[in-house]
């Protein structure tokens, strides 16, 4: 997928967030969800920050049903099995 810039998963490679490229605030950070039945990353609820740390604060919320295992690292889309799914991008 174009306009990534970053991904990072938690240990299980279940949780994640990516960073792409936004014509208005430079980047975008979206936190994702890896989806079993189709098989790719799917963007939560099309939810966007303009910050890494905002979308990682996404995770620590107790209401929240999407935690994340361990620490995030930083991860190489071409290194992944998975596919992300650009379709519910915003401002790609």
């Amino acid at each position: 997928m174009e306009n990534i810039h970053t991904i990072w998963l938690d240990d299980k490679s279940v949780h994640g967030i990516i960073k792409v490229h936004d014509s208005i605030f430079e980047f975008l950070f979206h936190p994702i969800v890896f989806d079993e039945i189709r098989g790719e990353f799917q963007i939560i609820n099309k939810l966007w920050y303009t910050t890494y740390h905002g979308a990682r604060e996404y995770f620590r919320s107790p209401t929240n049903a999407y935690y994340v295992a361990g620490r995030m690292k930083i991860h190489i889309e071409r290194e992944l099995p998975q596919h992300i799914s650009s379709g519910h991008l915003i401002n790609a």
